[in-house]
Order: C-alpha cells, then sequence, then structure tokens
C-alpha cells in the first residue's frame, strides 16, 4: 500500500502533530527542562542510551521529552539521529575491570573480595507508595570520607583460576559491527551480545523470564553485579598511546550455570551482559540470554535467530505501530476474497450500510480529496 485518502490532507496531518505538542504543554506547571530530565530521571535516560544505541545523555534527555517519557520512542528517535553522525574514530577494547564501581553486589559469595558495595538501590526494602514524597536531599549531612576506594577483583576470575568455569572463545577476527552489517545466522558471540545490548528492555526481560519459568534450562546465579563508570580511551593520534577521552555510566551482569551434567569436564557455563546507563534488569536478562543462545538448543531463549529478531525494539516498535496507520487497499482485497469464498459455500453475506456504500465514497473521495503519502505497508 503507498496511499491514503486524507481529509484536508496534508494540513491536518501538521495540524495534529502540533496537538501532540499542545498536550505535552498542557497544565499550569513550568516546562520540565532537558537537565531535569536527565539528572532526574537517569534510569530513563539510561534505558534509551541503550536501546538507542548511543552514550549522550542530554540527547537521550531531549528525546524523552519530546516523546512524552515513551522510552521506545525516544530509543527510536535516538537511534535514527545516530544514524547521521559521523564515525571519526574507534575506541580500544575496554577492560571492566577499570570500572569505577558505585555498586556492585555479588549474591554468590557472602564475603566477595573487595566487599559489597550496595550504593543505592531499594532493593531490600519495601516497594511502597510514598505519600510523604518531597524534593529534600537525605544525604546533605553525609560524611562520604576521602579513603580511595579499593580496587574490586572480578567474581569470575576467582572462578576461572579455579577451572569451574568455562573459558570464552577468542575473537580473533574484526569484531562485527551490527550497526553497519547485518547479522547473519548463525550469529558469531560478539555480534549477539551487541544485539541483545541494544534491545528492548522489556523485551529482554520478558524472554530471560521464559527460561527462568521453565521455558529453558539456564536458572544462573550471578557471579556478581556492577553499576559504575567506565573510562574509554582511543589511541593517540600522534603518539599511538592509549589515552582516556571519557567515561560512560554502564550496568555489567555475570552469570554461571551449572551444567555439569552435560560434560565431561564438570563445570560452569556463563552468560555476560553490559548495557548503557543503570539498567540492572535488563543487564541480568542479557546474562540469561546470552548463557541461553550458547547452549543452542530447542526452547525459544536458545534460538538466536528467534530471540534477535524479538528483541529489537526499533524492529518490534515499527511494526507494532504501523497497524495503526490505514489499509484501506489490502482490507479490502480480504474483504473480497472471504465474500468470494463465502459465495461458493452458498453462504449468505449480508453487507453493512457503511461498507455497501463503499464504492461510491471511494469515487467521491478520490475525485474531491487530496492524495498524502503514508509509510508503506
Amino acid at each position: 500500500m503507498g496511499y491514503v485518502a486524507v481529509k484536508a490532507g496534508e494540513a491536518v496531518i501538521r495540524r495534529a502533530e502540533e496537538l501532540f505538542e499542545k498536550r505535552r504543554l498542557d497544565g499550569e506547571d513550568e516546562p520540565v527542562d532537558i537537565e531535569q530530565v536527565e539528572s532526574q530521571f537517569g534510569r530513563l535516560v539510561g534505558q534509551v542510551m541503550s536501546e538507542g544505541g548511543l552514550y549522550a545523555p542530554k540527547l537521550a534527555a531531549r528525546a524523552v521529552k519530546q516523546a512524552q517519557g515513551d522510552a521506545a520512542e525516544a530509543a527510536f528517535l535516538l537511534r535514527a539521529y545516530r544514524s547521521t553522525l559521523e564515525r571519526f574514530d574507534e575506541s580500544a577494547p575496554s577492560d571492566p575491570d577499570g570500572m569505577f564501581a558505585t555498586r556492585r553486589v555479588s549474591p554468590a559469595y557472602k564475603d566477595v573480595p573487595g566487599g559489597q558495595i550496595l550504593g543505592a538501590t531499594k532493593d531490600y526494602t519495601q516497594r511502597l507508595l510514598d505519600f510523604e514524597f518531597d524534593d529534600t536531599d537525605p544525604t546533605e549531612d553525609w560524611d562520604l570520607g576521602d579513603d580511595d576506594p579499593e580496587s574490586l577483583r572480578n567474581v569470575m576470575e576467582v572462578l576461572r583460576e579455579e577451572g569451574l568455569v568455562a573459558t570464552p572463545e577468542p575473537v580473533d577476527e574484526e569484531p562485527t559491527d551490527t550497526t553497519r552489517d547485518p547479522v547473519m545466522h548463525p550469529a558469531p558471540r560478539d555480534a549477539v551480545l551487541q544485539e541483545l545490548a541494544r534491545g528492548e528492555t522489556g523485551a529482554v526481560t520478558a524472554l530471560a523470564y521464559s527460561a527462568l519459568r521453565g521455558y529453558g534450562q539456564v536458572h544462573p546465579t550471578l557471579g556478581e553485579v556492577r553499576v559504575g563508570s567506565l573510562p574509554v580511551e582511543i589511541e593517540h593520534p600522534y603518539t599511538g598511546e592509549s589515552a582516556e577521552v571519557t567515561s560512560v555510566e554502564v550496568t555489567e551482569s555475570e552469570s554461571v550455570v551449572p551444567v555439569y551434567a552435560k560434560r565431561d569436564d564438570p563445570q560452569f557455563a556463563f552468560g555476560y551482559g553490559l548495557v548503557f546507563g543503570r539498567n540492572e534488569r535488563k543487564a541480568i536478562g542479557m546474562t540469561i540470554l546470552d548463557a541461553s543462545i550458547q547452549l543452542d538448543g530447542d526452547d525459544p531463549a536458545e534460538d538466536a535467530e528467534f530471540v534477535l529478531d524479538t528483541v529489537d525494539g526499533i524492529d518490534s516498535f515499527g511494526f507494532i505501530e504501523h497497524l495503526k496507520l490505514p489499509h484501506y487497499v489490502t482490507f479490502q482485497s480480504i474483504l473480497d476474497r472471504i465474500r468470494a469464498l463465502r459465495e461458493r459455500k452458498g453462504l449468505e453475506t449480508v453487507r453493512a450500510d457503511a461498507d455497501s456504500g463503499r464504492d461510491e465514497q471511494d469515487s467521491a473521495t478520490n475525485q474531491d480529496v487530496p492524495q498524502t503519502v503514508s509509510d508503506d505497508d
């Protein structure tokens, strides 16, 4: 389908867009500025950056405001903008051990090397609606101290030193870039991780949950979950040495999965997740899907092609949203086909008044109303 008759044509479409913006500004309060969105809705901004595949907090906050808080719409806007940007360099591989962690918990070990760092969380308190919520700062009297932070040893390293966790296959070739090259199946693990990292949070969570609910074989133990600032380095154009240019907030999760019954050398399989911003739910879901896909089984979460085609929020966003666009031609074709089949079987069909006058209305519409172009069906 490539056309639709719309009364008043493009003018009414512009008015609908203006009405959308007006609704955003309705009310007596001052409009929320982009800085407020970035600082006070950090989780949402991080989710949009992760799904949009672009670490740019201010741009993500702008997209959130423009989309009126719709995370899928905001991620769409950010990824579309990303496609217009010039790529002038590539960063060196980042070592997550260099992360400055503001939160680090290990469900696997009570006395984890470096200690548990709860950070900012409500994981251990009741989740109840707060009717006394205000804008006071509960940390204004805190003494954070002057001690230098301790380096944190990775839990997976401890297990691998004992030979308890399988070692990942090295990447000998240049890493895949799924933003430039389409994913071909069977997909290499680096492509799988990239697509999962940009996946829609709800989809990643739901498919990971399917494995936990029995539609899969993976029920992991989390080695650790970290949130912090990860340094980004590039090769200096003159000296050739690594130079830190910025840092990005990320969430990292690693898990182990017992598969001892299926191996001659009993040890844990593993899953890995790393996403932009603070989004522990998605990072944990990513570890489950990574571990599931490595099993290459028959369950939904273990089918890489099914998972990667399903979790992409921009793809699913487009396919679902496009159903709202006019489908007059295709629907009438289906109607004609069903009516012909019913007549062939001798079944009576009573046409509604609105449909019986369709031909006359279409004829008048095509003569009097300008045509406007819609998205392809």
